[in-house]
């Protein structure tokens, strides 16, 4: 490999005089071989070395400021300078902004700087903060897992590492990249928003040939599964690709999705001759259609919830002051009956661990959108002073805010759900694991996702982009048939079990409910002797009643909307 490596120092200066459409970024351990492979790990994308022209391959070196910790954070001056000239610098994310580290690094002769996350879960987005101005090395990030798993080997000199662009770095390379691949047009759909004839996915992918050499045979197949089981499965025929970064693009047959269920969409790359560089052979991706009624752009976890990966908030410019903006995403129904919009979903955190959400607040607006086009002329707010307060730090953890009153949404029109945010110390979460870029431009063209407003005394922008199309705000937009969850309920006519019963009854709704469920047991003379607060989200009750004596019991069910439902239980002893 390193043969190929020193190859591609000099074959890079080629490549990038015509840069290919996609170039692709790495981060590779090659020694020692027990730990070499590709690592998952975030770039300094708007600050630092344009990763796009950079090729490093140099040993791997931990930097220690004047706290001579073990485990420096280099917020100081760094007292090793010697053991990183010429190296790629290790660090600990921790305390300072993270080009203040480069900047100490980069001063001490560092080639390329790697900070280990500090805390648990995937590295993060990177700000460039005051000094970002100032790095010219590349900044990358990884998890504290894959930091420990180096960690020793580092402190022994025996780490190479290689970061940068991957093109020709490998002969044979075929690839496919998440900014290059159609998905659907939402994470989470509600089945109701569906239409008659349910939605369609339109698949296809970009590949590209990052190897130095030619590639014949080129094929991808495109799987599609629902909750497990294969529902679609095509491989496209061969074709021939050009070296360097060039490129086809394959489609595939359009996919109806009508049943509800948790969609896997597997994207699989092949080529004649054996790929040097297995990382980007497979590409998965998930969306759910689901009877729970969540609408939303970002990741959802059916079983533990909402999914962030970071937070945001527009850029400051150096002297200029804060500017009040709102983040928004996209909301369109295909539907045939009106339903309403009952509350949003959502994360926010704050720049310094040390500033408490407590006592701050978010604005939550819901707009009818009219305008044809991706313009922001006609937009008809919908809400009035509706705010989330904070009482408590709850920082990166979601949070639900109930409208006042629920909101009417008719089929065919389009909504924004938008937080907005007149605080410089509030930043709102966003998801970094789905890509919308190919969606936007070639599927589902100006299928606008985020929009972002900001405001200052001239009149403030509109983006229509937001902070990206592979930045997607982590705003859970939550509705509900205005008929009542209870209507539903009573027509399935309740029948608990088992009954008589002595400690637990079963109470099958027959349709999913999702929210907080009141139920209250009365005795034959009329005396509440049970009550609980369910947060539900299946379609079926499981409740205690080993509490209870003996004999005939009425139960009440009440659901969010305020809707009732009753029905009789027996507990023997």
């Amino acid at each position: 490999m390193n043969k190929k490596l020193l190859f591609h120092l000099s074959l890079l200066l080629a490549v990038l005089s015509w840069a290919p459409a996609t170039a692709q970024i790495v981060f590779l351990v090659e020694e020692p071989a027990g730990l070499a492979g590709s690592y998952d790990f975030t770039y300094a994308d708007t600050w630092a070395a344009n990763m796009d022209t950079v090729s490093i391959t140099a040993e791997a070196a931990f930097a220690y400021d004047a706290s001579a910790t073990e485990d420096s954070l280099a917020c100081g001056n760094i007292i090793n300078a010697a053991d990183i000239d010429g190296k790629i610098a290790v660090l600990y994310r921790g305390e300072c902004n993270f080009s203040l580290k480069a900047k100490n690094v980069q001063d001490s002769g560092a080639v390329a700087c790697v900070i280990i996350n500090n805390i648990p879960g995937a590295p993060v987005g990177m700000a460039g903060g005051t000094f970002g101005g100032d790095v010219f090395i590349p900044v990358v990030m990884i998890s504290n897992t894959d930091g420990a798993l180096l960690r020793q080997s580092i402190i022994d000199g025996e780490v190479i590492l290689y970061l940068g662009n991957n093109t020709g770095v490998f002969e044979y390379n075929v690839g496919i990249y998440p900014s290059n691949l159609s998905i659907a047009k939402n994470f989470a759909t509600p089945t109701f928003f569906l239409g008659a004839d349910g939605d369609t996915i339109r698949m296809g992918a970009w590949a590209y040939n990052y190897g130095s050499l030619d590639a014949t045979g080129v094929k991808i197949t495109a799987q599609l599964l629902r909750d497990g089981t294969e529902v679609f499965s095509e491989t496209s025929s061969g074709v021939a690709i050009p070296a360097l970064g060039d490129s086809a693009y394959f489609s595939f047959a359009e996919f109806l999705t009508s049943t509800a269920g948790f969609y896997t969409l597997t994207y699989t790359i092949e080529a004649d001759d054996a790929d040097e560089y297995l990382n980007d052979n497979e590409v998965a991706v998930n969306f759910w259609i689901n009877n729970e009624g969540y609408y939303s752009k970002s990741r959802i976890d059916p079983v533990s919830g909402p999914i962030a990966s970071g937070a945001l908030q527009p850029g400051i410019a150096a002297g200029a002051s804060f500017e009040d903006w709102e983040y928004c995403t996209v909301v369109k129904s295909v539907g045939n009956t009106d339903r309403q919009v009952k509350s949003v979903t959502f994360t926010a955190s704050t720049a310094d661990s040390t500033i408490s959400l407590e006592g701050k607040s978010v604005f939550v607006k819901f707009y009818e959108w009219n305008d044809a086009g991706a313009t922001f002329n006609d937009m008809v707010e919908l809400t009035s002073n509706e705010i989330y307060d904070y009482f408590d730090n709850l920082t990166n953890e979601f949070v639900t805010h109930e409208f006042a009153d629920p909101i009417d949404i008719v089929p065919y029109q389009k909504y924004l759900s938008c937080l907005f945010v007149d605080d410089e110390e509030i930043y709102i979460g966003y998801d970094t694991k789905l890509d919308y870029t190919l969606n936007y431009n070639e599927t589902f063209p100006g299928n606008v996702i985020s929009p972002l407003f900001t405001y200052n005394a001239s009149g403030g922008s509109a983006f229509v982009l937001g902070f990206g199309l592979d930045a997607t705000p982590a705003i859970i937009t939550n509705i509900f048939d205005p008929n009542g969850i209870a209507e539903d309920v009573e027509a399935l006519s309740i029948t608990p079990y088992p009954n008589p019963t002595t400690d637990m009854i079963n109470i099958p709704l027959g349709t999913l409910v999702s929210g907080k469920v009141v139920l209250d047991a009365y005795d034959v003379e009329g005396r509440l002797v049970l009550n609980e607060v369910i947060n539900q989200n299946t379609s079926n009750l499981r409740v205690n009643v080993s509490g209870l004596t003996s004999g005939l019991h009425t139960f009440s069910l009440t659901f969010e909307d305020n809707s009732t439902t009753s029905f009789r239980v027996v507990v023997t002893r």
